[in-house]
């Protein structure tokens, strides 16, 4: 587990049961954890993800000489955090070991593993110090009131700049645009050049617009030499999907800007394939666009070698039209071997809604669009060139994220509404989709962190954004969803937070439909004093084992059994540090 700044290893000898923990101290921020286990083996390895800013690296950081360096030739240093890889190996749980450390110019996206293969994806922005933003305007620019002379002085001026940033940008080098990988070893840190072969691992669009880089890392996590790669695409912040053989990265072909008062304006993406198939390495091949929007990873698919894309258009409101149009959805398939080529499509799907979420299940595809009310789209792929729509349900609310089941039924999470709307109750319902053309809603349940008008609304949950904190168990037919809500308490001697942080077990049974099972309260870790402030006071993650079900928080982990719902064994974590000044006090 990652809690605060450290790697927490904890045993479970027996179900039901918790060990003492072993940690390792990580440096700077840590967003996501690995598990890298060889099959029949004990050769079992972690890797980290962290963000360490520039402001944070002092004089006996390794990377001290090469932002110093920075400081000294350009004033400030261009990048202002690095991502870390560090790879842990606890083949003995007992005695983790830190193995390998490397640092990437750019912040953190995500990451994948395939296999034994890693794939880390960071986004950083081309800056070039000096670089002109604005003209330089002469002093009586301002003050003449003579429209014709201003606009003279107003051309020279940005003509200027733009000679000045042409000379500057035509004297830089492949090296002072691409992000750098540098690698800890024994005697320092060793620079990494991935310029030397010109731009051979480098994409771009051929229209590309784009000031920043999407760099992928790729490397073997149970190697004992460390070798890695480094691909860059030249693009906006992209979405990533991963599936066992193919990486597709979607990037809106232009800024999220451009479409700023622009009425002719038509939102498009750019999908970059990649072929995940050799251990530890991406090979590209190729790239296609589409038009539209993406939302998530979960409207992209890969499947027999057709990649599908749910798309959304128009759904910023251009309120600066006096008639602007309205949103429409839509679904492509592409495919081809160098490139990307649209094969099928579906267009203006639901026209004045959006995409919610999606979901592609071998050559079924399922969109939830909302307004107001929730239409839930069936959609037949079966023949990649004629994408069809089949059924489609229209229930009040909407399904942020859709969960398949092996019995044709739709396990999802999201928003409660009626006729006039969303609003912000949180529901599970359960889809029945074996009738493909038309699919029904066979139960709906409302989940409560607390009940009161002093509670914060309904109360929350990752679940509704986080796909990994929506854990279904189908050997025991349960869902575990965190749920929290927190008031502001106070009274004559005190003052502060009262929090409610549990994990909800939804019996679901395609049946009798869906009910609440338990719950495991977390809330004991974050109220011993009511002027405590936490960042991350919710269950993050949870895990079924036998017949229990491990809860995980930012302050502790239990174990309850599943049969009597009551707490089998508990553990504190050191969790995040949280500091709130409040007259002059640090609380943490």
């Amino acid at each position: 587990m990652l809690s605060g700044n450290q790697l927490v290893i904890t045993g479970v000898p027996e179900f039901g049961q918790l060990a003492e923990n072993v940690s390792v101290d990580l440096e700077g921020r840590p967003n996501q954890l690995l598990l890298i286990q060889e099959a029949g083996s004990r050769a079992q390895k972690s890797v980290v993800f962290s963000t360490i800013s520039t402001y944070d690296i002092d004089d006996n950081h390794p990377l001290w000489p090469i932002i110093e360096k920075e400081m000294g030739v350009n004033g400030y240093y261009w990048y202002t955090v690095f991502t870390k890889i560090t790879v842990i190996d606890h083949s003995d749980p007992e005695n983790p070991q830190v193995v390998h450390e490397l640092y990437l110019e750019g912040s953190y996206q995500t990451s994948r593993k395939v296999g034994s293969s890693v794939h880390m994806f960071t986004y950083s922005w081309i800056e070039v110090d000096g670089l002109k933003y604005w003209p330089d305007l002469p002093d009586n620019y301002y003050g003449d009131p003579d429209n014709s002379l201003r606009d003279q002085l107003w051309n020279k001026a940005i003509s200027e700049a733009i000679a000045y940033n042409d000379q500057l940008i035509e004297s830089l080098t492949l090296q002072d645009l691409v992000p750098r990988i540098f690698l800890v070893v024994p005697d320092g840190i060793v620079a990494h050049d991935f310029t030397a072969q010109g731009c051979s691992n480098v994409v771009i669009a051929e229209d590309g617009m784009s000031r920043g880089f999407t760099s992928i890392v790729s490397f073997e996590a149970l190697g004992d030499v460390f070798t890695f790669e480094a691909d860059h695409v030249v693009s906006n912040w992209s979405i990533i999907y991963a599936s066992s053989d193919t990486v597709l990265l979607a990037e809106p072909a232009d800024d999220w800007w451009w479409y700023w008062n622009n009425d002719e304006y038509e939102e498009a993406t750019n999908i970059h394939r990649f072929d995940n198939t050799a251990a530890g390495t991406l090979k590209y091949s190729g790239s296609g666009r589409v038009k539209g929007t993406v939302l998530d990873q979960f409207s992209l698919s890969a499947y027999e070698g057709i990649i599908r894309v749910a798309t959304t258009t128009d759904q910023w409101n251009r309120w600066w039209v006096s008639a602007p149009p309205p949103s429409k959805n839509h679904l492509y398939t592409l495919a081809g071997d160098d490139t990307l080529e649209v094969v099928g499509q579906l267009e203006g799907i639901a026209i004045g809604e959006r995409i919610w979420s999606a979901r592609f299940i071998q050559d079924r595809g399922y969109l939830v669009t909302a307004q107001n009310i929730d239409p839930l789209w069936t959609i037949d792929l079966s023949d990649p060139e004629n994408p069809t729509i089949m059924g489609e349900l229209k229930v009040p609310g909407v399904s942020t994220y859709v969960h398949p089941l092996e019995d044709e039924h739709l396990l999802t999470i999201g928003f409660g509404g009626d006729e006039q709307g969303i609003d912000d109750s949180i529901k599970v319902s359960l889809f029945d989709v074996s009738d493909f053309a038309n699919p029904r809603r066979e139960d709906l349940l409302t989940l409560f962190a607390a009940e009161g008008d002093d509670w914060s609304s309904w109360g929350t949950s990752e679940a509704l954004y986080e796909h990994k904190a929506f854990q279904y168990w189908a050997p025991k037919k349960l869902l575990a969803v965190p749920l929290s809500a927190h008031r502001y308490t106070m009274n004559e001697f005190d003052y502060g937070y009262e929090y409610v942080n549990k994990l909800v077990l939804v019996s679901v049974d395609t049946t009798s439909g869906l009910s609440t099972y338990g719950e495991v309260d977390h809330s004991d870790f974050y109220n011993s004093s009511p002027s405590d402030y936490w960042c991350y006071q919710d269950i993050r993650r949870s895990i079924f084992m036998g017949d229990y079900i491990y809860a995980i928080s930012d302050r502790g982990v239990t174990s309850s059994n599943l049969l009597s719902m009551t707490l089998a064994a508990s553990i504190l974590l050191p969790g995040s540090s949280c500091e709130l000044y409040w007259d002059g006090i640090e609380v943490r």
